[in-house]
């Protein structure tokens, strides 16, 4: 969630000189918002161990196969 801010803030380094397209940047944007991590951290510690592992696996797996 953070990232997606900072990039929609900043996407003009990115746009300018046509270094990335607007559609690439609003693509990468949209991917970071939907990660859905704000808070992960904390989300993360208020699990038992056994919880913990299984979501780091999951949102690991999702990861490595999206594309």
């Amino acid at each position: 969630q953070e990232s997606a801010a900072i990039l929609r803030e900043k996407r003009y380094l990115y746009e300018r000189d046509h270094v990335f397209p607007q559609s690439i940047i609003e693509y990468v944007i949209n991917l970071l918002e939907n990660e859905n991590d704000r808070d992960l951290s904390q989300r993360l510690a208020a699990m038992s161990d056994e919880e913990r592992k299984r979501e780091m696996r999951r949102i690991m797996h999702r990861d490595l196969h999206r594309h």
